[in-house]
């Protein structure tokens, strides 16, 4: 099994993670600790996250309070690298040189990961920076449809970031990221039209940090000084219908792109920002962390976890696996994360090879049927339509309606259910049904959003329809698919119009 698991990996992904990188991975000691709303996953030091996760739900507590947002979901999980060469082996080192943190919201749930860039205390209590952007982009896009440019997206993420805990029960924000004024420094700020137009994809990787870094700057004048928070709001929605940034922001603040970009200039010309503070909720009660070390079998699990649940760096799942099967710290969990690892990249003979070696005692753990399941159906996607086998279909769709009725709060399960029942042939208004509560709890996943959008323009849905396609055209890189979701719109706007014409005509008939 040993050599047919790492061709398997060395196949579809040139195995580029060395076993000694593997071995540095999961030979350092690992911990969680829990917290009422956070799950941290980390190999550095424990005073230091001790720490940091009583200042996370200080964070939480105020931040919720001044963006006026709820969070109850589920318990947030952070992977904190205690150093580069863990966060490397985690992300893959092109990653690594560019970022010193992630977050990402899936079908399965959302997490952060962040590089605590050291193994003193001192240091790793700085990365408390990095902690709070990912978890401001957490507040910012969970759950919700909404996009913003490129540069507040990070500039406010930048902005939060520098809360700090003066005395007890204060905060006080506004300070000046120190990573990026060197920036601002060394490279001046970005001119402001192409800061306004700029996106993730357009954006080269060398110039990322100068988006960060100015979008820092404007983001403190909007938020301290312009006086134009609620005319932001209608900059957002107008950003959000695909209007052009420039003109959008000129309409929405009453200005001029040049004032904006005379006091934008004057205040890197200054250097002098303004600070803001306040009281933590009086309801807010400390937070008691509670640690545990992981056994090494626990922490190989809790890595490959990771890297499959990413796909960051699977490059690593190879090494990680010999390195598991030379120290005897196989488990059957980790044996089931390379099952998802085969079934992603369609061995799903192997796959079944895996979880057939599963003890009876662990096959009703969600980890186990989870897999089970999407081997399952993933075997009869494959399948040509008429060659495909109902009775698998059905023992798929059990599975999923389990998963659904124990675990209602993840999206991938209602997707599957939604998958299942469409491939046995369900009514559209029944299947439809699980996809709109998968969308629900996942709206940024393309793929759930995608089939929605195709579902609703059948039903010439043309309200719902908008509602969903529009913010996925500014999820979309594909540029036929783009173009297709964008025609469909104009066209499902065209057709509401001429009903409204028509209505209009027959009234005063």
């Amino acid at each position: 099994m040993v050599s047919r698991t790492l061709a398997l990996l060395v196949i579809c992904s040139a195995f580029l993670l060395s076993a000694c990188s593997a071995r540095e991975l999961a030979d350092d000691a690992w911990y969680q600790v829990d917290t009422e709303n956070f799950r941290i996953v980390t190999n550095g030091d424990p005073e230091a996250i001790d720490t940091l996760a009583r200042d996370l739900e200080r964070y939480r507590a105020v931040a919720l309070k001044l963006l006026g947002a709820e969070d109850g979901g589920k318990k947030l999980t952070i992977y904190a690298a205690a150093d580069r060469t863990t966060y490397a082996g985690l992300v893959g080192p092109e990653l690594a040189e560019i970022t010193n943190g992630l977050f990402d919201t899936t079908a399965e749930g959302s997490y952060a990961l962040v590089n605590l860039d050291g193994r003193s205390g001192k240091r790793q209590l700085k990365a408390r920076e990095f902690l709070f952007h990912e978890y401001t982009h957490y507040l910012s896009y969970n759950g919700n449809t909404v996009h913003y440019p490129y540069w507040y997206s990070e500039g406010f993420a930048e902005f939060m970031s520098t809360m700090t805990f003066p005395s007890p029960g204060s905060y006080q924000l506004g300070a000046i990221p120190q990573e990026r004024a060197l920036t601002l420094i060394y490279t001046a700020p970005m001119p402001l039209e192409e800061l306004l137009r700029a996106t993730v994809v357009t954006t080269p990787d060398e110039e990322k940090g100068r988006v960060y870094a100015s979008g820092w700057m404007l983001t403190h004048w909007l938020l301290m000084e312009s006086g134009k928070v609620e005319q932001f709001r209608e900059y957002v929605k107008a950003y959000n219908r695909g209007d052009d940034p420039v003109q959008a922001l000129e309409k929405a603040f009453g200005v001029t792109l040049d004032q904006v970009e005379n006091r934008y200039n004057a205040l890197f010309q200054d250097g002098s920002f303004e600070m803001a503070g306040g009281v933590i909720p009086a309801d807010f009660e400390e937070a008691k962390p509670r640690l545990q070390q992981l056994s090494s079998r626990n922490a190989v699990t809790e890595v490959a976890r990771f890297l499959v649940m990413s796909g960051y760096n699977p490059q690593g799942l190879g090494a990680l696996l010999q390195y598991a099967q030379a120290e005897g710290l196989e488990s059957p969990e980790l044996t089931v994360s390379y099952a998802e690892a085969a079934i992603q990249v369609g061995d799903f003979d192997f796959a079944e090879e895996l979880l057939s070696t599963i003890p009876m005692q662990d096959r009703n753990k969600f980890w186990f049927q989870k897999a089970d399941a999407w081997l399952l159906l993933n075997r009869q996607i494959m399948t040509p339509g008429a060659d495909r086998d109902r009775d698998q279909l059905k023992k798929a769709r059990d599975k999923f309606v389990h998963l659904v009725n124990n675990d209602e709060e993840t999206a991938s399960h209602w997707y599957g259910l939604a998958m299942s029942m469409e491939m046995l042939d369900y009514p559209r208004e029944k299947y439809l049904e699980m996809l709109e509560q998968a969308y629900l709890r996942a709206p940024r996943q393309v793929h759930i959003a995608q089939w929605l959008a195709m579902e609703l323009y059948e039903k010439k849905d043309a309200e719902y329809f908008a509602e969903v396609a529009q913010p996925l055209l500014m999820e979309l890189n594909d540029e036929e698919q783009y173009r297709q979701i964008k025609d469909m719109l104009a066209e499902m706007r065209g057709e509401v119009e001429q009903k409204k014409i028509s209505t209009l005509a027959q009234k005063e008939g």
